[in-house]
C-alpha cells in the first residue's frame, strides 16, 4: 500500500515507535524517519519533499504538535495523526478528513488510516 513511500513518525515513546515502524512494514514502507518531539521533526525539514506519509502524535496539550502537523498539512503530505486522547476518535476539529488513530494503535486501525490518509493525497 506504501509502495516504498518515506514515512515520519513523530512519537515521544520508542516502543510505540517501533511498533508502528513493524506495521508499515508489513504495508511496504520505504526508509523511516523518526523524531521524538515535533522540534526533532523540523530538524528533519530537508527530508520532508520525500515523505509520502507523516504520523504525528498528539499529546493531549498539543500545540507544538498541531503546529507540526498544520505544517505538514499544508505540505501536502499525507498526514495521519495519533493520540491517546479518545475525544477525536472521529477526526480532529482543526483536520478535516485528516485520520485519527486513538491509542493503543491496532494494525487494521492504521491500515485503514492509512488508506485514507492516502487517498486524500494520491
Amino acid at each position: 500500500m506504501l509502495n516504498g513511500r518515506t514515512v515520519l513518525v513523530v512519537e515521544e515513546e520508542f516502543l510505540i515507535a517501533l511498533d508502528i515502524q513493524r506495521m508499515l512494514e508489513s504495508h511496504d514502507a520505504g526508509q523511516m524517519l523518526f523524531a521524538r518531539s515535533p522540534q526533532e521533526a523540523l530538524e528533519q525539514q530537508t527530508h520532508w519533499p520525500t515523505l509520502g506519509l507523516a504520523i504525528v502524535e498528539l499529546h493531549t496539550e498539543a500545540g507544538q504538535s498541531l503546529a507540526l502537523a498544520e505544517r505538514l498539512n499544508d505540505a501536502g503530505i499525507p498526514l495521519i495523526l495519533h493520540t491517546a486522547d479518545s475525544s477525536v476518535r472521529k477526526g480532529h476539529p482543526k483536520f478535516p478528513g485528516v485520520p485519527v488513530v486513538v491509542k493503543p494503535t491496532s494494525e487494521d486501525f492504521l491500515h485503514e488510516a492509512i488508506r485514507s490518509a492516502l487517498a486524500a493525497r494520491p
